[in-house]
């Protein structure tokens, strides 16, 4: 007959041991809890959740490099305009009012304090000169433009706390 060792070794173990591991898992459990957000990060998981902001703002992203693709830089600044109020409102919670200029949103972002003007300042450039030049936006303005417009989106989604959407 077959005598089963592995069953008799449980049947030895004291109640004692098993609340101790209840209690190490209920612990071990609580600290992956508490520290889930840096261990994702460091291995390097990323959020599959986007907000709809971020998804907006992505959307808007490659539009604006088709119309640059297209030569069609004033629609393009135009958008870019339009990208940085929104995520200005939605990161940030600075909204443009009705009878604000362009100029004037962004002296009111510089003057946070927490943003780099010469990005805000490139973006306005590119989109006074689409929308009110006389002459076209050139290449490089709208490259500057641009460039400021990911400088901006970088600052503003670090400086911002949206909830993930559910």
């Amino acid at each position: 007959m077959i005598r089963m060792k592995g069953l008799n070794f449980f049947a030895q173990i004291g109640p004692e041991l098993y609340i101790f591991a209840f209690v190490v898992l209920i612990v071990a459990s609580a600290l992956v809890y508490y520290f889930r957000q840096r261990i994702i990060d460091a291995l390097g998981i990323t959020a599959a959740k986007k907000t709809i902001l971020e998804q907006e703002i992505e959307q808007r992203l490659v539009q604006i490099r088709q119309l640059a693709r297209q030569q069609m830089f004033k629609d393009a600044a135009v958008l870019m305009w339009q990208t940085m109020t929104l995520a200005s409102e939605g990161f940030l919670g600075v909204g443009r009012a009705p009878n604000e200029s362009a100029r004037q949103l962004g002296v009111k972002l510089m003057n946070r304090g927490d943003l780099d003007p010469s990005a805000i300042n490139a973006i306005i450039i590119a989109f006074e000169k689409a929308r009110y030049g006389q002459t076209p936006l050139t290449n490089q303005e709208f490259k500057d433009g641009l460039s400021g417009l990911h400088q901006f989106l970088q600052m503003a989604t670090s400086l911002g706390e949206i909830p993930l959407a559910e």
